[in-house]
C-alpha cells in the first residue's frame, strides 16, 4: 500500500440521516484529516470527504475520486446493509449484496482496501473482501469515541508508513481503553481468484442478479449531480460552454422533450464549476417571476444565512423589485463587489413559465426589463432555457427580440443516431451492464427523430434496467416492456389498474392538476403544490411518486421553486424501508444499534 511514488487517495464517504443517532463525523474526518497533515508519509495519500451520501452519491464519489481506500463512516443495520441518506436526509438502507456489487466493479478499478466503521458491518465487510484485497469492518455495535480513537489510530498507522494489517493492529490498540479492541475485523480477499461461493457464502447468493444503481433518468431531466452519466450531447454543450464565455444572454431553445433542462445542468453547469470562477445560481419564473429571482440571490448576498432568513429577505427584495425601490442590476453589482475576479451566472430554468403561470402581462414585461439591465454590466451571463412553442411569447416583447437579435439563441432538437447511441450505451459501460448484440439498433429505430422521444427514450431504459439479467440488458426485457413507444403506457396503465376504485377517481383529478392546456400552444406540465392536490389525496401522491410507480415527481429540485407555505412542493415520498428509528443522542451511542 506505501510503495508507490503518485499519492494514493482516501475518500472519506460519511452519512448520519436526520432520524438516526447522532455520531461525531465531522470531528472523525477533521481527526483524520490532522493526523496525515503532519505525518512524515503525508506526501503518499491524498484526502477526499463527501457527507450527507445518497446511494447514488456513494458509487458517483468513487467513480470521481477514483480512491485507493475507501472509508465509510455511519451507521451499520446488521445484515440488512449500512444506512445512507435518501433525497429528504431521512434513511435508507443500502443493501450488503448492493455493496459488494459495488465493490465488484470498483475493485478492477483501483480500490484497494475499504474501511467500513459502521456496527454490526462484519456481514458487508466479508461480501466485499471476496473482491477487495483490504476490508475493516466490525463484528459488533461500536461506540461513536471508540470508532473515532479506531480510525485516527489507522490513518496515523498508514501515514507512518505501515501496511494495511499493521495500521488495523495499532487502530485496535487504541480501542482497549473503551474495551472494543475486539470489535474490528479485518478481512483478506481470498487467494484464489474464484467466483463467489454460495455454499460458503450463503447471504451472498444474490450477486450475480443484483442490479446497479439506475444510470438513467425516465422522464426526469438529467441534474448536476447526474453528469457522470450524460452522454451524447457533448458537441452541443461545448458551444453552449463557448457562448457562456462570450456573451451576456444566452437562450437554449428546442421543442418539448429536447433535453434542454439536461444540457444546462448535466452538460453546461458541470463545467463551469471546473473553471473555479464561476458564481451560479438556478430559478424558475413562476407565477410571480421576481421571488424565485429574489431567492437565487439572496443565496449569493448571505451563503450563511438560515432558511428562514433567507426566505424573509427575499419575500423584501422581491416586493422591492416589483416596486422599483431597487434595481436587479444593483444586487448583482453587490455581489460581484463581494466576490472579486467572480462571474455571475443565472439561469433562467423552464422559462415558458413566465407566460404560463405568471398572468399579469405588465409584470412579464417589468421582469423582462429587469433582467435585460442587469446583464449590461460586465461579468454576469443570463441563460434561459425555452420551449420553442413558446418563442414567439419572447419575440414578441421588442427588448427581449432585440436582445435575442444581439445574442444569437442556441437551438436545440433531436438528437444524431450516433449521440442517442452514447445516451444508451455509455451509462450502462460505465456500470460495467452490457447489452445484447443488435439491441442499441433495435432501440435506436424505435425512438426515429422525434426531439421530444428522448423522455421516452429514457424511461424505457430506466424500465429496461430494471429487467437486466446477469448485468445484460436483452431483446426479451424490452419486447415485455413494450419498446420506447409504449413502455410508459404500459407501465402507467399497470399501475392504474392496481389502485381501487376510489383511487382511480383520485388519481385523474390529481393528474389534472398537472396538466395546463395550451392555447395555440403545446399542453404544459404544471407544478401543483399539496395543498391544491389536498391532503385527502397525500397518501396516493406518495405512492404514484414512490419508486414502483415513479408517476409524478414530487419536490426534487425544492431550492428551485417558490419554498413559501402554504406553496411549496409536496416532499419527497420515502421508499419503502423499515421503519424502526435508530434512537438514543449523546456521544458514545453505538453506531447503528436499533432499540
Amino acid at each position: 500500500m506505501t510503495n508507490q511514488t503518485s499519492p494514493k487517495t482516501i475518500l472519506i464517504l460519511a452519512a448520519n440521516p436526520q432520524n438516526t443517532t447522532r455520531l461525531r463525523l465531522e470531528e472523525e474526518i477533521r481527526e483524520i484529516d490532522e493526523g496525515l497533515r503532519r505525518a512524515n508519509q503525508r506526501h503518499q495519500y491524498k484526502l477526499e470527504q463527501k457527507l450527507a451520501v445518497r446511494s447514488r452519491d456513494f458509487y458517483r464519489a468513487i467513480l470521481d475520486y477514483k480512491p485507493s481506500i475507501v472509508h465509510f463512516c455511519g451507521h451499520g443495520v446488521g445484515q440488512e446493509g449500512i444506512v445512507l441518506e435518501d433525497d429528504t436526509g431521512k434513511m435508507a438502507v443500502v443493501p450488503t449484496d448492493a455493496l459488494a456489487s459495488m465493490f465488484k466493479l470498483f475493485a478492477t478499478k483501483g480500490v484497494e482496501c475499504v474501511i467500513l466503521n459502521a456496527c454490526y458491518s462484519e456481514v458487508q465487510a466479508n461480501a466485499i473482501s471476496q473482491y477487495v484485497n483490504y476490508v475493516l469492518g466490525m463484528n459488533k455495535a461500536v461506540g461513536d469515541k471508540a470508532a473515532l480513537a479506531f480510525s485516527v489510530a489507522f490513518y496515523d498507522g498508514l501515514a507512518a508508513g505501515y501496511e494495511v494489517e499493521e495500521a488495523y493492529q495499532l487502530g485496535c490498540s487504541q480501542m482497549m481503553s473503551f474495551l472494543e479492541h475486539e470489535t474490528p475485523v479485518f478481512k483478506k480477499k481470498p487467494s484464489r481468484d474464484s467466483e463467489i461461493d454460495s455454499e460458503e457464502n450463503p447471504d451472498l447468493t444474490a450477486f450475480k442478479d443484483f442490479i446497479p444503481p439506475n444510470p438513467y433518468q425516465g422522464l426526469a431531466a438529467f441534474g448536476e449531480e447526474d453528469a457522470d452519466f450524460f452522454f451524447g450531447q457533448e458537441n452541443f454543450v461545448d458551444k453552449l460552454v463557448e457562448a457562456t464565455n462570450q456573451q451576456p444572454l444566452v437562450g437554449v431553445i428546442g421543442p418539448s422533450g429536447s433535453g434542454k433542462s439536461s444540457v444546462v445542468f448535466a452538460g453546461l453547469i458541470p463545467k463551469l464549476r471546473k473553471e473555479g470562477n464561476w458564481l451560479i445560481e438556478i430559478f424558475k419564473p413562476g407565477k410571480d417571476p421576481f421571488l424565485p429571482l429574489a431567492f437565487a440571490l439572496v443565496r449569493q448576498l448571505e451563503p450563511e444565512a438560515g432558511e428562514t432568513h433567507k426566505m424573509r429577505e427575499a419575500m423584501g427584495l422581491a416586493s422591492d423589485f416589483q416596486r422599483g425601490r431597487i434595481t436587479v442590476q444593483q444586487v448583482i453589482s453587490q455581489i460581484l463587489e463581494r466576490n472579486p475576479g467572480k462571474r455571475l451566472l443565472l439561469v433562467a430554468d423552464q422559462f415558458e413559465e413566465l407566460y404560463t403561470l405568471c398572468q399579469v402581462k405588465e409584470e412579464r414585461e417589468r421582469f423582462a426589463d429587469e433582467l435585460l439591465t442587469a446583464i449590461s454590466q460586465e461579468n454576469i451571463t443570463l441563460i434561459f432555457t425555452l420551449r420553442a412553442d413558446f418563442y414567439g411569447y419572447v419575440l414578441s416583447y421588442r427588448p427581449f427580440r432585440d436582445a435575442l437579435e444581439t445574442y444569437t439563441p442556441k437551438l436545440l432538437s433531436s438528437m444524431k443516431r450516433e449521440e442517442l447511441q452514447q445516451a444508451i450505451e455509455l451509462p450502462a459501460q460505465k456500470l460495467d451492464v452490457q447489452l445484447e448484440d443488435q439491441l442499441t439498433e433495435r432501440i435506436l429505430d424505435d425512438v426515429g427523430q422525434e426531439p421530444g422521444n428522448l423522455p421516452l427514450l429514457e424511461f424505457a431504459l430506466t424500465r429496461l434496467w430494471e429487467k437486466q439479467k446477469h448485468r445484460t440488458l436483452t431483446h426479451s426485457a424490452y419486447s415485455e416492456i413494450g419498446g420506447v413507444k409504449k413502455a410508459i403506457a404500459n407501465h402507467a396503465e399497470q399501475v392504474y389498474q392496481k389502485l381501487t376504485e376510489t383511487e382511480k377517481q383520485q388519481a385523474q383529478r390529481i393528474f389534472l392538476q398537472l396538466v395546463r392546456p395550451g392555447e395555440g400552444t403545446e399542453d404544459t406540465r404544471r407544478v401543483a403544490t399539496r395543498e391544491e392536490v389536498g391532503e385527502e389525496n397525500w397518501n396516493l401522491v406518495s405512492y404514484l411518486a414512490g419508486y414502483q410507480a415513479r408517476l409524478v415527481v414530487t419536490g426534487r429540485h425544492q431550492k428551485d421553486l417558490t419554498p413559501l407555505p402554504p406553496s411549496r412542493p409536496l416532499p419527497s415520498p420515502l421508499l419503502p424501508l423499515p421503519s424502526p428509528l435508530l434512537k438514543g443522542e449523546g456521544k458514545g451511542v453505538p453506531r447503528g444499534t436499533i432499540y
